[in-house]
């Protein structure tokens, strides 16, 4: 290799690196996923894309996993078919996103 090549390599990286979107901005466009695609166009087999495995929905009574959270979503879909969820606002901080 190079020591053009590599140098160019390394800008590049650094380039990408520098205009990557921050983990928050990621983070809030993968929340905004759960209700533009799973529940609106009803894909729910992107769950597996979008949550870990050790996905906890922490609720105000209770705290549920990752199978009995999308049996739920696709119980409120066969319940309200039309249901068409929009989203105004997000914010992160962190780890944690507010949809």
């Amino acid at each position: 290799m190079s020591k053009a090549f590599a140098i160019a390599c390394l800008i590049a990286l650094s380039y990408v690196q520098a205009h990557a979107a921050n983990p928050q901005d990621q983070n809030k466009t993968i929340a905004k996923r759960v209700f533009l695609e799973l529940y609106n166009q009803n894909k729910f087999d992107i769950a597996d894309q979008i949550y870990a495995k050790d996905f906890v929905n922490h609720g105000l009574h209770r705290n549920v996993g990752l199978k009995e959270d999308q049996d739920a979503a696709r119980g409120w879909k066969q319940a309200f078919p039309d249901l068409v969820i929009s989203v105004d606002q997000t914010i992160a901080e962190g780890d944690r996103v507010r949809v």
